[in-house]
């Protein structure tokens, strides 16, 4: 009843709300449990292309326990987070870093060409950025074209084995293309912060650095978490469109991860085993889910700030 009369109390926030909820609801949920096309109870039936969903036969739990005994998984579900958690760790505090250092400068029109340069790469298609990068950096390319000009021996920058380059090409590129652009979301909150908290710094002696320390990063600390927490949500969606455009020969063994795995045994196996893939983006789904209620946890008694 107090949850209903709080609802009430803000019903012009709720009705905003509704457009965004139905999308959810139409294009999200609905496709799960649509009777005609089967949605996530596919992974538990024998997929037939031939056949309407309510006549393929029910196997339980027989496409999971397929998964969990394939060595492949295993393999991307390990890549997958290894990647999201290198992500976490270098690429989650970039955009916190690009925003604050937007923030130091304080002439208006170089402030807004770097962020106007630093948000572009943003509206780039990964198979365009990834298809210029091969221009510079393949066998044949403009880089060692220089290399081989100066005397010295191509390297295969794109197509190797080596954990470490791979690991190094995935982050700095999409460091590169989405940091500008998750920085925006801080630089609101930093708008919304006191100018008189500043002063007030000021005064009492605070430097540049003494301000960011204890006026900047506490005006956004709960935006961070908030993030953080979301990201944590995501960890098993590693990135499809960037790590699907970088595979290649060698590599694979380290950048294949769950999207591409289930992209694979979707389309690229010769079989369209439908149940098999919704199976296994069912577990990641849960998974995902999971994680995301641990972090909201985890920040509750870590900073006393939670998402919901």
């Amino acid at each position: 009843m107090k949850t209903l009369k709080s609802m009430w109390g803000h019903k012009a926030l709720y009705l905003i709300l509704l457009p965004g909820l139905a999308w959810y609801v139409i294009f999200c949920y609905l496709p799960m449990f649509n009777t005609s096309s089967g949605g996530i109870l596919l992974a538990f039936k024998e997929f037939r292309n031939n056949m309407p969903f309510s006549e393929m036969q029910w196997v339980g739990l027989k496409w999971f326990e397929r998964l969990m005994n394939k060595p492949d998984f295993w393999i991307a579900l390990t890549n997958t987070f290894k990647i999201s958690f290198l992500r976490l760790i270098f690429e989650f505090p970039m955009p916190v870093v690009i925003a604050i250092l937007l923030n130091e400068v304080r002439r208006y029109k170089p402030k807004r060409i770097f962020q106007t340069i630093l948000t572009f790469p943003n509206f780039l298609s990964w198979v365009l950025v990834l298809g210029v990068l091969r221009d510079l950096l393949q066998v044949s390319g403009l880089l060692n074209g220089l290399r081989v000009a100066m005397g010295a021996d191509p390297v295969n920058y794109l197509n190797n084995s080596d954990w470490l380059s791979n690991m190094l090409m995935v982050l700095l590129t999409n460091v590169w293309k989405s940091a500008g652009w998750g920085s925006i979301i801080y630089l609101a909150s930093i708008s919304g912060i006191d100018p008189s908290l500043y002063e007030a710094a000021t005064i009492d002696g605070a430097g540049r650095w003494k301000c960011i320390l204890h006026v900047t990063w506490p005006g956004i600390r709960s935006t961070a978490v908030v993030l953080l927490v979301l990201s944590c949500g995501n960890i098993l969606n590693a990135g499809f469109d960037q790590l699907f455009n970088l595979r290649a020969a060698l590599n694979i063994e380290h950048l294949d991860i769950l999207d591409t795995y289930i992209y694979r045994y979707a389309f690229g196996m010769g079989k369209m085993n439908f149940g098999f893939t919704v199976a296994a983006g069912l577990f990641k789904s849960v998974v995902n889910f999971a994680l995301l209620l641990t972090a909201n946890k985890a920040a509750g008694w870590l900073s006393g700030e939670t998402v919901f």
